[in-house]
């Protein structure tokens, strides 16, 4: 998704807009019937995708940018709906046992000025280990700004990177900065890392919200996977923007679409994904969605805005359906504001909310059954 300097993919404009409008009981958004679930973190800076590994949980921060509560400090960029300022604020939280601690601090961000809201940085995460974790950053700009950054935000954003817990060094696996300088097969160059699933072989899959692409990183290599060109709707053509990335219980790769401006509902869909084979959709009819889990063979996904962004306080958790199955998707957990992420662990969802909150952020637990 194209903007200019250092905006998020597809909801940046957006969530900036909103950030200041978040409802004080946002993070206590009750369901269908007034159910409020418990929160298990809380005190999250633009909380994103989540992850479950031998420690406990994790969720990826996109921080808050330089944001210290009342003002940022330098360098700050202008954009679309303000300026966005650097920070080295990024970090990943574990939560166990219910306690939660801070396992990574310092990495890049890209906050609000005036909030820290809206953050790009830490998107998603693959927990290997207890001291091992796979993080993607975003960046929401021609790659080619990375080089007007301090020097983290050189070496992180726009980046997979395994980082160990211990030290806190870290290793890229993929600089899809690069490659979307590169490559860049729609548009013009950006590029937004968000989605990531370990692969295998391949090594690992991400979605670039910002080059709308699907790739693949190992040993420092990034190779294309698929590119989803522009559609038209009506009199709106808009972009196709993937925000996350999962397998499957039959082995293809399911991929979450945004859609970008004007951000019609009911146009997200979710791809299927063999890789050397074309996509296809898979599910249509679904508004914003932002991530992805199977429990089995049931797919759920998080819509950040089921009636459309702006309207953050319309968020929801829904099962999904195949397009061949002739259902709808089916709310489980709504109104959510502004939710973000999914995990599935024994037999309940863990889903991120108020994702464009500085210190606002939540994870809730909504039962499966």
């Amino acid at each position: 998704m194209r903007r200019t300097l250092l905006t998020a993919a597809g909801v940046s404009v957006a969530l900036v807009a909103m950030a200041a409008t978040v409802p004080a009981d946002a993070t206590r958004a009750p369901s269908r019937g007034g159910i409020v679930y418990k929160e298990v973190a809380t005190g999250l800076n633009n909380p994103r995708q989540i992850d479950f590994g031998p420690g406990g949980m994790y969720v990826a921060e996109a921080g808050n940018g330089s944001f210290n509560g009342t003002s940022s400090s330098q360098p700050c960029f202008p954009g679309p709906e303000g300026n966005v300022c650097f920070g080295e604020t990024g970090s990943v939280t574990r939560v166990r046992h219910g306690k939660q601690h801070r396992v990574l601090k310092g990495l890049a961000s890209l906050g609000g000025e005036t909030d820290g809201s809206a953050a790009l940085g830490p998107a998603d995460l693959v927990v290997l280990d207890r001291h091992t974790i796979v993080l993607s950053l975003g960046l929401g700009t021609d790659p080619a700004n990375r080089s007007s950054l301090p020097k983290v935000g050189r070496k992180q954003l726009a980046r997979l990177i395994q980082f160990d817990t211990h030290t806190g060094k870290g290793i890229v696996i993929g600089d899809l900065g690069a490659h979307e300088a590169q490559a860049n097969p729609i548009d013009t160059p950006d590029s937004d890392p968000t989605g990531v699933a370990k692969a295998g072989k391949l090594g690992y899959l991400a979605t670039d919200s910002g080059g709308n692409t699907l790739v693949r990183a190992k040993n420092g290599k990034v190779r294309g996977v698929a590119a989803f060109k522009d559609r038209t709707v009506g009199a709106d053509t808009y972009q196709v923007v993937p925000t996350d990335v999962v397998k499957g219980p039959d082995g293809a790769w399911y991929v979450s679409e945004l859609t970008g401006a004007p951000f019609i509902p009911g146009q997200a869909r979710i791809w299927r994904i063999v890789p050397g084979h074309k996509p296809h959709v898979w599910a249509s009819g679904l508004t914003n969605v932002t991530s992805l889990a199977f429990d089995g063979r049931k797919l759920y996904a998080v819509e950040i805005a089921s009636t459309g962004i702006p309207n953050f306080d319309t968020g929801a958790l829904v099962r999904v359906f195949s397009d061949k199955s002739g259902k709808a998707a089916k709310p489980i957990a709504a109104p959510l504001f502004a939710p973000y992420g999914v995990a599935v662990h024994r037999g309940a969802a863990y889903v991120s909310t108020c994702a464009v909150c500085y210190q606002g952020g939540t994870v809730i637990k909504v039962p499966l059954s």
